[in-house]
């Protein structure tokens, strides 16, 4: 019943944004009772953080990316970058995105789960593709997380946001594509000029 609940609170928010969506409209789409959706969850701020790490876990289950070893570190880097793009620039996302930011300062708590699940699980996966071009010597990085945290930002999160905020259209599409690919051109000579 929690999935059908999260499904129903989904599409709402995503249609209405956190004030459009009511808890009775909740309530009403999942076919339960208002006082059922607040003995599962206790306030719709509760249902909306629930949706929105419900739909990150989700995605990164999917995703977990699996990178060859073999390639280089250009193209370990870019096979990332594309799995987490196709992901995050579509409307779905971008809608996502949007809610996210106008409750940030509203829900702190939601702002800081949100970071720390998503946007640290991507770290951990550039950082561990980092450090093994650090230890080839493909790359020169004291701090490979610090760095991952760098490419995240610049490659992943900066594309994610001109989407969100209606700049770019929400699709990996050839001009997206391109951005990424310089970024990446941009991080690398970067960390193989660092000291």
């Amino acid at each position: 019943m929690t999935g059908h609940i999260l499904k129903s609170a989904r599409e709402l928010f995503f249609e209405h944004g956190f004030d459009g969506a009511s808890a009775d409209m909740i309530a009403e789409r999942a076919r339960i009772s208002k006082r059922t959706l607040y003995s599962r969850f206790g306030s719709k701020a509760r249902v909306f953080e629930a949706v929105i790490l419900d739909e990150i876990a989700t995605q990164l289950r999917a995703l977990e990316p699996t990178v060859d070893d073999k390639l280089d570190i250009t193209s370990r880097l870019q096979a990332i970058a594309d799995v987490l793009l196709e992901w995050l620039l579509t409307p779905r996302v971008a809608s996502m995105e949007r809610a996210v930011i106008a409750q940030a300062v509203r829900f702190p708590a939601l702002a800081a789960n949100i970071h720390d699940f998503g946007f640290q699980r991507a770290v951990q996966w550039v950082a561990s593709i980092l450090a093994h071009a650090s230890a080839k010597g493909e790359l020169t990085l004291s701090d490979p997380v610090f760095a991952a945290e760098q490419f995240v930002t610049l490659v992943v999160v900066a594309p994610m946001r001109r989407s969100a905020l209606g700049l770019a259209p929400a699709a990996y599409d050839p001009a997206a594509q391109d951005r990424v690919r310089r970024g990446i051109e941009l991080f690398i000579a970067g960390c193989r000029t660092q000291r």
